[in-house]
This record gives C-alpha cells, structure tokens and sequence, in this order.
C-alpha cells in the first residue's frame, strides 16, 4: 500500500513539474514573458528567417497578428497582436477585453528563439445599445493588471495568456518546419521594341 501511494505522490510530483515547464515568467525588466528556444538541426539562418517572416505575414489575419519589424541584417522578426480575454461572470464567461503583446522572432543556424512579452490589457464595457466597446484610458501592463482586476479575473486573465502564448508558439513552430516561403516575386518579362519609323 505504502508503494501504491509513494508512487501515485511520485506521479503527482511528476506531473506537476511537467506543468511548470509551459509557463509565464518574468524578465530582466520585470515584465511577463512566454520564452522559447527551439533546435532545428540542417536549417540555416535565411530560410528560418524567410519562415518567420511567411508567418508574420500570412498565419493569422492583420488585425490579430501583423509584421511591426523585419530586420535581415539582426536576423530579427517583430510583430505586434492581439487576443481576446474573458472574464468570469454569474452566467458563464463574457468577453472582459483584449490583451495586446509583441512577438519577437530571432534566428541563427540550426535554432531559433521567440518571446511574447510586452501585455497590455485593454479592458472592454458595455455601451448603451449593448454592445461591447473599449474603455479608452484604462489600459494596464499585465504586471499592474493584479492590482485593477479581481483576484479571479487576474488569475483567469494570466491561464488565458499562457494558452494563447502557446498557441501562438505552436503555429510558429509549425510554420518554421514548412519549406514554403514567401512567393518570389514574378520575374517582369522583356518587351520586344517594335520601331515605327520603319516598315
């Protein structure tokens, strides 16, 4: 019986750690932070980066996820986005707001990193006609969110941040192993010159 238990609390312990490998932390400059390093063994650094920019610019539409950066040279993708946060109410969950974020992509030979960083929560009200609009002003970083949010609201607010920085990984991860890239541009064809002063 003793085995059975040590083994279900091992199972447990187990299953716990495997949980917090998948989570928000925080930064150098104390904001929160979803920060991935990925190995891609035999791809180079122009395809990768070549990937990452079809990604920005075709995975999701513009209002939720569009290109803000591209800089070759670093080897470095910026993209700015958004989603959707509910919140808790006595009939079920209702759209609460929206968080914006900044995706950042930066590439070398065989690996690639990402970070989702930068949240602000952009909280939504109720016009009088019913219809959910933004609180112009209200903005918050996700760092002061705690103190502007109900416990419950906070906490549901950094899962549903978790769960669409992994979301967002997970497509990125996708679109990085695709050997499509961005269409090349259609090659112009030479005109023939036809002269009018002779015939």
């Amino acid at each position: 019986m003793k085995k059975i238990l040590l083994g279900f609390v091992g199972l447990l312990f187990s299953s716990g750690a495997f949980a917090q490998k998948d989570s928000l932390a925080f930064d150098e400059n104390n904001k929160y932070i979803y920060y991935k390093t990925v190995d891609q063994p035999g791809s180079i650094a122009d395809s990768l980066y070549s990937r990452g920019l079809y990604f920005l610019t075709k995975a999701y539409p513009k209002k939720v996820l569009k290109l803000a950066k591209a800089d070759k040279d670093g080897n470095a993708l910026t993209g700015t986005g958004i989603f959707l946060v509910n919140k808790k109410g006595l009939m079920g969950n209702s759209e609460g707001g929206e968080l914006s974020y900044t995706l950042k992509i930066e590439v070398k030979d065989g690996k690639y990193r990402y970070w989702l960083t930068d949240f602000v929560y952009q909280p939504y009200q109720r016009n009088r006609y019913g219809n959910v609009e933004h609180m112009h002003g209200k903005d918050v970083s996700l760092e002061k969110a705690s103190e502007k949010l109900s416990k419950v609201d906070f906490n549901a607010c950094l899962n549903q941040v978790l769960s669409n920085s992994k979301h967002v990984g997970d497509n990125l991860k996708a679109y990085m192993l695709k050997t499509s890239s961005l269409e090349k541009p259609a090659e112009v064809k030479k005109v023939k010159r036809v002269s009018t002063k002779e015939w």
